[in-house]
């Protein structure tokens, strides 16, 4: 069962790796601004996925594991049942984050969205440092969704011509809906409809950085 101590201690954890992996914008040159009019997406690359379950909930039992890992309620072990569930029932946050990146994209009219045939076309690479969810403050009984997203758009000799991310933490301020892991659970779209509703908040910051 989780303390509220733990519970601080989690939290501080995904601070100080959010902190640590803070990356910094690079603003588009004026030169290559009047350059680059299309880009096409590299695959997007997947990091660390974060769970801070409501004090005393336990994912592995919700989430159908059996035996000393369901009982043990280790956050790898947590993590990896999570990871399971989500592989289960055909989630991939990446297929979900490049679809809302590609959206804002064309929504902005910004960039011509162009296939890998266009071999001389900037890259746009996508990377979801982290994803997950967690409590909005220590005693809620709800989880609300974690993400933080970084673009990179760089050209054929792979030189750096615009860099920007955003993120959505686990806090009162959410923009998202508060959610259970019950209701995840129990329709696993819903985790789909929580992680891609922060993914389009956050592409359309990305995208207004262009």
């Amino acid at each position: 069962m989780k303390t509220l101590s733990s519970m601080k201690l989690a939290l501080l954890a995904l601070a100080v790796a959010l902190l640590a992996g803070c990356a910094a914008s690079q603003k588009m040159s004026a030169e290559d601004r009047g350059k680059v009019t299309s880009a096409k997406f590299g695959p997007v690359e997947k990091g660390q996925l974060f769970l801070l379950a409501p004090s005393g909930a336990n994912i592995g039992l919700m989430f159908g594991a059996v035996g000393a890992i369901a009982a043990s309620g280790k956050i790898e072990d947590n993590t990896k049942i999570f990871s399971d569930f989500l592989d289960k029932n055909g989630i991939s946050i990446e297929k979900i984050v490049r679809e809302e990146v590609e959206a804002a994209l064309r929504a902005s009219g910004k960039l011509a969205v162009v296939g890998d045939e266009n071999i001389g076309a900037p890259t746009l690479k996508i990377s979801v440092l982290q994803y997950g969810f967690g409590v909005p403050h220590l005693l809620s009984k709800n989880v609300v969704p974690t993400l933080y997203i970084k673009c990179d758009l760089v050209d054929a000799s792979n030189r750096l011509l615009w860099s920007a991310n955003d993120r959505m933490l686990p806090s009162i301020a959410s923009k998202a809906e508060p959610t259970s892991w019950e209701a995840m659970r129990d329709d696993p779209k819903k985790i789909e409809e929580e992680w891609r509703g922060a993914a389009r908040i956050i592409a359309a910051n990305i995208v207004s950085e262009l």
